[in-house]
């Protein structure tokens, strides 16, 4: 094994791997940064660490490259009036796959005789980990920049900033959230803290504040979130409030989320967008986010997503709110709110499942929560009848619709073939099912659009002809006919209300209102300020219009030239179509762009005539 060693005591004895290697997790502060194709570098020069959260007695610097068994440790030196430490380079360090700041007495040498077991060992120990995508390793560290650990504790994660920097301040150009937690305790996990909260509408219409800074409202506070929450150094949140409030006029619980979108290339519009088309094709309920900007024990935070939480409860899933632990066979019959995992997990009760063809899921239970064995039985009873009624050879046959809301998946799918979902009928797959032995699980409400439109994908297949994730169910109804003519209607609605101009239209409203809280934003969060490009939103909406128009090639009926949708082609479409240009009626771009160059203008018009001259 060959290693690099600055300022550190090497022994040219082999050392033994001792029991010192159970105790590393216990004094480590993390970033264990793995690429998916590209390690990153070093550049010479000077590194800081802030102490000022997790407060080591010594740090040390430990690197590497794994696959060519390369280590570096260095003992870093306390900076002078500052809680930091410093190192410094005189040369590059190239290709570091992985690093991590530590408070340990083990010698340099135990760590690099064994550095995969020492990082093995963190992990083992749940320290989180950080997965970053190539693109944003330039953003990663500058010599003068400094590591700030987000957490007191040592299980974290971290960082980097120009030591030049300042955190920036909130632009006020949305609602501010003040949080401040008990004692300023950081939030470190997915258990609730005490905290308390007060919300500045910063003299916005529409808004309303809600507490004061000398009287806040008390609640409570923990991380949530899978991959976000692990690998986002802007870590998103869940809070309870004491008492049920409807804050900035959202549906009044006690229960909402604080969400992140740090890997949202969009700028911002997916989720969006996603909940947007769910209200156009009328879902029984979506849910509603807000811009806001959070200040966190005085520390501003950026900008996040304040959203309604799915829960069962008037407003939201507005069905029976079961017990937990019930056994009376009528009242198990629901209501039921139900999601599918593609891990396991305790944060819910979980029913395991393989389908016909082979997909293991996990089926959760948000509500109820805890399971009597009777609760148990009808849920895996009604799955297991479900599915013998999807996984039949004859497609004619009615059976399936006996368990499932056949319109309500209609609308569901066809909301995320437009958002091109790839995850859809994976994770964060909502049902729910009203009590009632005649009841029917019901698809929705949608949730997670962050794999919308993702690396790989092109607008011109179906979501479930993609092998990135499992689909639950979905592959396997759409082959029945009856399905597919439920489909064509709910594309037929979308298609008369000029959904996609709505979408556009609704896109712009949303960049107008968040545009300054997102550069205020980048300043705070500069790891992901390259997610956000000026162009992307503008990329994100030409893909929705292109995959409209593929699927409106697959499931619409419409005639060539038929721009004011009476079902002929004559003079009245041309006038239609002037008046579309001229913008004095609402634009439909799919049935306007009869040349199909992604623009409607006058070449259109000359397609339009020769239509209806026979000539085309």
């Amino acid at each position: 094994m060959r290693t690099i060693i600055h300022n550190s005591s090497v022994s040219t004895t082999p050392p033994r791997v001792n029991s010192q290697l159970q105790l590393v997790a216990l004094f480590a502060a993390l970033l264990l940064t793995t690429f998916l194709s590209k390690a990153m570098d070093f550049n010479a020069g000077t590194y800081y660490f802030d102490n000022s959260k997790v407060k080591f007695s010594s740090v040390r610097f430990v690197a590497g490259n794994s696959a060519a068994s390369t280590t570096f440790v260095l003992q870093m030196d306390t900076v002078e009036g500052k809680q930091w430490w410093q190192f410094a380079l005189s040369k590059t360090l190239s290709d570091v796959d992985y690093y991590a700041f530590i408070e340990s007495d083990m010698d340099a040498d135990t760590i690099m005789m064994a550095p995969e077991l020492f990082f093995e060992n963190l992990v083992e120990q749940q320290v989180r980990t950080s997965m970053l995508k190539e693109s944003y390793a330039w953003a990663y560290n500058y010599p003068g920049w400094v590591f700030c650990p987000v957490f007191n504790v040592a299980q974290c994660d971290g960082y980097w900033r120009p030591t030049n920097s300042y955190n920036g301040s909130p632009s006020r150009t949305v609602p501010v959230i003040h949080i401040n937690t008990k004692d300023s305790t950081d939030i470190a996990s997915k258990e609730y803290i005490s905290a308390n909260i007060w919300i500045d509408n910063c003299d916005l219409a529409g808004f309303e504040s809600l507490g004061t800074e000398t009287e806040p409202l008390e609640m409570e506070i923990k991380g949530r979130g899978n991959w976000t929450w692990l690998t986002s150094h802007k870590k998103p949140y869940k809070i309870k409030f004491a008492k049920k409030q409807s804050p900035l006029g959202l549906t009044k619980s006690k229960h909402f989320v604080l969400r992140v979108d740090t890997q949202d290339w969009s700028g911002y519009l997916r989720n969006e967008t996603g909940f947007e088309v769910s209200r156009l094709l009328n879902m029984p309920y979506t849910t509603s986010q807000l811009p806001v900007e959070v200040i966190l024990n005085g520390e501003y935070m950026g900008m996040y997503l304040f959203c309604e939480h799915i829960r069962v409860e008037k407003g939201r899933v507005d069905i029976v709110d079961q017990e937990d632990n019930e056994t009376d066979p009528e009242k198990i019959t629901g209501g039921w709110l139900l999601e599918t995992r593609g891990y396991e997990s305790t944060a819910y009760h979980q029913f395991e499942n393989n389908d016909p063809n082979g997909l293991h899921y996990f089926l959760e239970s948000h509500t109820p929560e805890v399971l009597s064995e009777a609760q148990s039985s009808y849920l895996a009873n009604l799955i297991s009848k479900t599915d013998s009624c999807i996984f039949v050879p004859e497609k004619n046959d009615r059976g399936w619709e006996q368990y499932i809301d056949i319109n309500s998946l209609a609308r569901f799918y066809v909301i995320h073939e437009i958002m091109e979902n790839v995850e859809a009928f994976d994770g964060s797959l909502y049902m729910f099912k009203e009590i009632g032995d005649s009841t029917k699980l019901n698809f929705g409400p949608v949730w997670d659009f962050d794999n919308s439109y993702a690396e790989g994908t092109t607008q011109d297949r179906f979501i479930y002809d993609y092998t990135y994730y499992p689909f639950l169910w979905i592959d396997e109804i759409v082959k029945f006919p009856r399905f597919q003519e439920e489909v064509r209607k709910v594309w037929k609605e979308f298609m008369q209300m000029n959904g996609l101009s709505k979408i556009r239209a609704h896109a712009a409203e949303w960049r107008n209102l968040i545009q300054d809280a997102e550069q205020a934003d980048k300043v705070r969060w500069r790891t992901y300020a390259s997610a956000h490009g000026e162009n992307k939103p503008a990329e994100f909406l030409d893909w929705i219009t292109q995959k409209v128009r593929w699927l409106n090639e697959q499931w619409g009926e419409k005639l060539q030239g038929d721009v004011n949708g009476d079902g002929k082609v004559n003079v009245s479409d041309i006038s239609a179509l002037i008046n579309m240009i001229l913008g004095t009626t609402e634009m439909n771009e799919i049935d306007a762009d009869l040349n199909s160059d992604g623009k409607v203008n006058v070449s259109d018009i000359s397609v339009l005539i020769n239509i209806i001259l026979g000539i085309q």
